[in-house]
């Protein structure tokens, strides 16, 4: 044995030399007892030459056995197993499974076999199998089978838009297809009554949140896996808690605010930042009054009426529609202050219609009125801008939360066909890059983090003045009656402002006409009013 390996030893560095120089590439094969053989070759297999110790010459044709080509082993880089047509065993890195013919089999990507992925495993993304590819939420796709469908209701318009702007993203990680319809506010409250399927998202104006409620129209989101994060303004949040179970996440927010003619604040001797109770207030607009002009200006409708203009007030005096029971509070006396203060302020300026409202205190013709924050973009060079009331009804007192707020949300409908697809959506569409880049088409976020952002404040600098406002403000009463409950207020408060009632009469009628409207009494068709 000892002269045969000695032999093969210096054969083999004659060839190596000889060989090398022709450009051919010597190998020696080793086996347990030593070199075996000298495998010669010009890179390609079929041209290959084995010498063994005896100085035989073979190919590795016709030397295979049954179980190996070239006596090597099983985790040999360039062995060939029994069941291989291509140069390569089940343990190779760039070779084939040993079922494989023509380097893949049907269940291959990409010349690998469902174990291997061009050189990895089946965690891996490129080359691996189909049912391996993870999405960014982790979610296996599964491309031989169609997209899941979501339909989403969006308020037509601007909104709309910019959402469909966002969805391929979230359409390519997760497997879907989004369908976007745009709606009318009245469609949209109607499509969450709908007994069919159509809808999978749905925006969702707070008005209607006692309504579906009590008709369990809205999936729970806190079921599906969806909780607010600490981002979001906390008073804002109270709408879309039905309990601990959250049915609504804040995508938009507005809140109510004064609107200043900034011209007439310095003509009454006042500013911005000098109105600090009811009385600051109630001093610039008899200064306008007398100056012949509009001093407070307010709306002709009831609900807005009651509102926007009449809430501010009532919440001064820290008075409320309803109590902890959520029981009419009317005849109070908080509410006697209260609608007593309304008549004197009422008394320096002019119901207008809604056209008309802004663009009397833009140009000067009035000084003053509550808006919503959405309604009016101040800026420095705007001649009227707006300030958060500080909701006191004197120097000194209490301040409250003064004004009232509004919200659009997202919600999933309890009918949807795919709610867990459309609550990953509902955060994709929450996430605060996501809300980031929809500012541009006019939604206000309920989020700390892009409301005191600085470079959106350069753009924006009332969003700091809508973030106070949404602090400082709460819900109407969460019930189906409040809009009925509305009517009778703003009823009875007109005819107070127009000489037929006093003001106790008045509010004595009003709360009973609220107790009969809550204990589920029809209502007596009440005669029209003309507005004061």
């Amino acid at each position: 044995m000892y002269r045969k390996t000695m032999a093969l030893c210096l054969l083999s560095v004659t060839l190596l030399w000889s060989l090398t120089a022709c450009k051919q590439q010597v190998g020696i094969i080793g086996g347990a007892d030593g070199p075996t053989s000298i495998f010669v070759t010009d890179g390609d297999t079929e041209n290959a030459i084995i010498i063994g110790p005896d100085g035989e010459v073979t190919t590795p044709a016709n030397s295979a056995d049954t179980d190996t080509a070239s006596d090597t082993g099983d985790d040999t880089v360039s062995g060939t197993d029994s069941d291989i047509m291509s140069d390569t065993d089940a343990d190779t890195v760039s070779g084939t499974d040993s079922d494989i013919m023509s380097d893949t089999d049907a269940d291959t990507v990409s010349g690998t076999d469902t174990d291997t992925a061009s050189g990895t495993d089946s965690n891996t993304v490129s080359g691996a199998d189909a049912d391996a590819v993870p999405n960014p939420d982790g979610i296996p796709a599964t491309p031989e089978e169609p997209p899941v469908p979501l339909t989403l209701g969006l308020l037509s318009g601007a909104w709309a838009e910019a959402v469909r702007a966002e969805l391929s993203a979230f359409e390519q990680g997760n497997h879907v297809a989004c369908e976007v319809r745009e709606l009318s506010r009245d469609e949209l409250h109607a499509a969450l009554s709908q007994t069919d399927t159509a809808y999978d998202l749905l925006m969702v104006h707070s008005s209607s949140v006692a309504e579906l409620r009590k008709t369990n129209a809205l999936a729970s989101l806190s079921a599906l896996g969806y909780r607010p994060d600490d981002d979001f303004i906390p008073s804002v949040l109270d709408i879309c808690a039905d309990g601990s179970a959250y049915t609504l996440a804040p995508w938009y927010g507005n809140a109510t605010v004064l609107l200043c003619n900034k011209q007439s604040l310095i003509a009454s001797d006042s500013s911005t930042d000098r109105i600090q109770n009811l009385q600051n207030l109630l001093a610039v607009c008899k200064a306008a009054k007398q100056r012949g002009e509009i001093g407070f200006v307010y709306h002709q409708s009831h609900e807005d009426r009651v509102t926007l203009d009449f809430l501010p007030i009532l919440r001064s005096f820290d008075g409320w529609f309803v109590d902890h029971n959520q029981k009419p509070s009317i005849y109070t006396k908080k509410f006697q202050d209260a609608v007593n203060f309304f008549l004197e302020l009422t008394a320096t300026g002019k119901a207008l219609p809604d056209s008309e409202f802004i663009k009397a205190i833009d140009s000067g013709k009035a000084a003053v009125g509550f808006i919503r924050s959405d309604w009016y973009t101040p800026s420095a060079k705007s001649a009227a801008t707006y300030i958060v009331f500080p909701g006191a009804a004197t120097k000194g007192g209490e301040p409250h939360a003064a004004g009232t707020c509004t919200i659009w949300g997202l919600g999933i409908p309890a009918n949807s066909q795919h709610p867990e697809q459309a609550e990953r959506l509902l955060e994709y569409l929450m996430h605060p890059n996501i809300q980031r880049n929809l500012i541009a088409s006019g939604v206000t976020p309920c989020r700390y983090s892009l409301l005191q952002d600085a470079e959106i404040l350069k753009s924006r600098p009332h969003y700091a003045k809508v973030l106070a406002a949404l602090e400082q403000s709460q819900y109407v009463p969460t019930l189906t009656e409040w809009p009925e409950m509305a009517d009778i207020l703003g009823e009875e408060l007109w005819k107070v402002m127009a000489g037929r009632k006093k003001v106790t009469e008045a509010l004595d009628d009003a709360q009973k006409r609220m107790e009969a409207l809550l204990a589920g009494e029809p209502r007596p068709d009440a005669p029209a009013e003309d507005v004061p």
